[in-house]
């Protein structure tokens, strides 16, 4: 018998139960605005006092159970993700009393995509639910999710399959080594965290006197009153530009700066309203040891069966070492990063039953810098024989999943490099099942590709590589463009007499409009022109640098 039927055969049974001093009880039933039951919903029983006595989720049947309680009197609070509240009016529950509340929820439609964000984030907002509607619109559901998570995390009663990973990264994020252990096993949750008031009082980096620990919050410190009332909250636009995403930004107040505190977003589904992660990053650090890559993520998932887990986690801390700068005067700075994470592989029950379907494939994710470590955004990433491409996003971060296990190669493409021929070789990666790999990908300088290009030719030890791209006046590649380029050499034949000579090279200009010379003189003035039929482009003038390998100049042609 499922656990759905063996608590609605139990409702029924205590309905009919003769009234005993121990058998007091309180079912409730939660539908939609079709009279459908509502699986999954976060049932409270609620004192007078606002105080709530138990909680608990609704089964398929929309039901939900509490058994035991003392006779007085209580209201019911009904939340679910995506509906309104709902509440019952006060009832009373006699002395060996079974009661039966229906809950219909008035509204099965709530959703985020209508809500604007002003471009300067708005005002900040202390305790999200006390002032601005849409603000408070977000926080409520956001709240759901996790009011859920910390309910699923104090019951305790489900079997993990973990994958935990420590690895050390270098200042590009390039990971150097790592580390994977998994374990399986009964735990109150696969993520927990330090008490909120511990880490509001003594910070989220605290020093056990051996080392720096860092914390993260879980869903119990983010709903926690001295959370609330220490940080402020405005609403967030997405970086991609999608509008699938809202955030909820939060930030210290600013009251005590001596205490590392955390700053961060809480990002929602506009459509379902679900909460998808929180990412954060630690403030009030010290400067010498603090970097932009220093933060964490918090994943989280809804199960069938309404409950809510951590499904994946990561902590980024800094590396530090010291060095003496010219003064003799010892100095601390980041030297690279650690970083430990998690996955939940699988969820089960008590009975073994498992609360989702087993992770059967995996993924690859990264980030994409450029040769100074600068994110690039909107590089191309494909996963050969598995038709997916993705595009890198503001962080230049890349995520591609539902991979089934086997070795992949993995292709980068940057638009701004593949317009001069450059089509990097692909990386081979192996995908294990239910495990994301990362591959963080560094771009060579558009310098050394322009160099690179003209290795096969014979070039004098003091010449350099121009190239650019011939565009006409809508920004359009002009093929077939005539490029010249020309420079006069001086030669002195007499203290009284200087003869000039002008050479030059001139080649065409392919597809793409690109064109390239290989063997242009530095540091000698230049003129650079473009012509194509009756149209010509302005001449430039050009000095390339003593110590410059390749110059790039673009060319636009008149009409």
């Amino acid at each position: 018998m499922t656990h759905s039927r063996v608590l609605s055969a139990l409702a029924v049974a205590l309905l009919m139960l003769p009234t005993t001093g121990s058998a007091q009880s309180v079912i409730v039933r939660v539908v939609d605005p079709t009279s459908s039951p509502v699986f999954g919903a976060l049932t409270y029983l609620v004192a007078p006092s606002g105080a709530i006595v138990k909680n608990a989720l609704t089964d398929e049947r929309g039901r939900a159970l509490f058994i035991g309680i003392p006779a007085a009197s209580y209201t019911v609070r009904v939340d679910m993700i995506g509906m309104a509240t709902g509440e019952s009016s006060l009832f009373e529950v006699a002395e060996g009393m079974s009661v039966l509340q229906d809950i219909r929820l008035e509204s099965s439609a709530i959703r985020l995509e209508g809500i604007e964000v002003e471009l300067d984030g708005g005002r900040c907002t202390l305790r999200p639910g006390e002032e601005g509607l849409a603000i408070a619109t977000v926080w409520d559901e956001a709240r759901k999710a996790l009011s859920a998570a910390a309910f699923t995390d104090e019951l305790g009663s489900y079997r993990y399959e973990t994958m935990i990973y420590n690895r050390q990264l270098d200042m590009n994020r390039t990971i150097l080594s790592e580390e994977e252990t998994r374990r399986a096993g009964y735990m109150r949750t696969p993520f927990d965290s330090r008490p909120a008031e511990d880490l509001v009082q003594n910070g989220f980096v605290q020093d056990d006197g051996q080392e720096r620990l860092y914390f993260a919050p879980n869903a119990a410190v983010l709903l926690s009153d001295v959370f609330l009332d220490t940080h402020c909250f405005r609403l967030a636009r997405s970086d991609d530009g999608s509008g699938n995403m809202i955030g909820l930004q939060f930030e210290p107040t600013g009251e005590n700066k001596r205490v590392p505190d955390i700053a961060g977003t809480m990002w929602l589904d506009t459509e379902t309203a679900e909460l998808l992660w929180l990412e954060f990053r630690y403030e009030y650090v010290d400067q010498d040891i603090s970097s932009r890559d220093v933060g964490g993520r918090v994943d989280f998932r809804r199960m069938p069966t309404g409950a809510w887990i951590v499904s994946d986690w990561w902590i980024r801390m800094p590396v530090i070492a010291q060095q003496v700068d010219y003064q003799g005067v010892p100095r601390r700075f980041v030297k690279g990063f650690y970083e430990t994470g998690g996955r939940v592989l699988e969820v089960r029950e008590a009975g073994g039953h498992s609360l989702g379907q087993r992770v059967q494939t995996g993924g690859v994710e990264g980030v994409v810098v450029d040769s100074l470590g600068i994110v690039r955004q909107g590089v191309r990433v494909g996963v050969v024989g598995a038709n997916q491409q993705v595009f890198t996003n503001a962080l230049g971060r890349y995520s591609i999943t539902g991979l089934t296990p086997g070795r992949y190669q993995v292709g980068f493409a940057d638009p701004a490099l593949e317009q001069y021929g450059y089509v990097p070789e692909s990386i081979a990666r192996d995908v294990i099942r239910g495990e994301v790999a990362t591959l963080d990908h560094h771009l060579p300088a558009l310098a050394d590709i322009l160099f690179d290009a003209c290795r096969s030719e014979p070039r004098p030890e003091d010449s350099a590589v121009l190239t650019g791209r011939v565009l006409d006046t809508r920004n359009r590649p002009v093929e077939g463009a005539t490029v010249q380029v020309r420079w006069t050499a001086i030669s002195r034949i007499s203290s009284a007499r200087i003869s000039g000579d002008v050479f030059g090279f001139e080649t065409t200009s392919d597809a793409s409009g690109v064109y390239r010379f290989c063997q242009v003189p530095r540091n000698v003035p230049l003129e650079v022109l473009a012509t194509f039929g009756d149209n010509r482009s302005t001449p430039q003038a050009l000095r390339i640098d003593v110590d410059t390998r390749a110059e790039l100049l673009g060319i636009e042609i008149r009409n």
